[in-house]
C-alpha cells in the first residue's frame, strides 16, 4: 500500500499523467485489496481454530483432573483391599493354630 501512495504521490506531482498509469493504479490497489481481504480470512480462520484449541485444551485439562482423581481412589482401594486381605489371613491363622491346639 505504502508503494502504491507513493506512485499515486508521485504521479500527481507530474504535471502529465501517462496515459493508462491512473487505472494500472486502480489494478494495483484491487489486486492488494484482495490479498488483504484473503489474509484477514485467513487470519479470522486461524482465530477461530486457536479458540477451538484452547477449548479442548481446557476439556483435557478437565480428563486429566478426573483421571487424577479416580487413580487417587483406586490406590486408596487397594490399600484397602491390601490391609482387608492381610487381616483375613492373619484370622485364618490363628483359626487353624486353635483347631490344632
Amino acid at each position: 500500500f505504502r508503494e502504491l501512495i507513493e506512485i499515486l504521490a508521485i504521479s500527481r506531482n507530474q504535471k502529465l499523467p501517462q496515459p493508462g498509469e491512473e487505472t494500472q493504479i486502480l489494478e494495483l490497489l484491487i489486486q492488494r485489496d484482495g490479498e488483504f481481504q484473503e489474509l484477514m480470512k485467513l487470519a479470522v480462520d486461524q482465530g477461530k481454530i486457536q479458540h477451538e484449541m484452547q477449548l479442548l485444551e481446557k476439556v483435557v485439562e478437565k480428563r486429566d483432573n478426573d483421571i487424577q482423581q479416580l487413580q487417587k481412589q483406586l490406590k486408596e482401594a487397594e490399600h484397602i483391599l491390601a490391609t482387608a486381605v492381610y487381616q483375613a489371613k492373619e484370622k485364618l491363622k490363628s483359626i487353624e493354630k486353635a483347631r490344632k491346639g
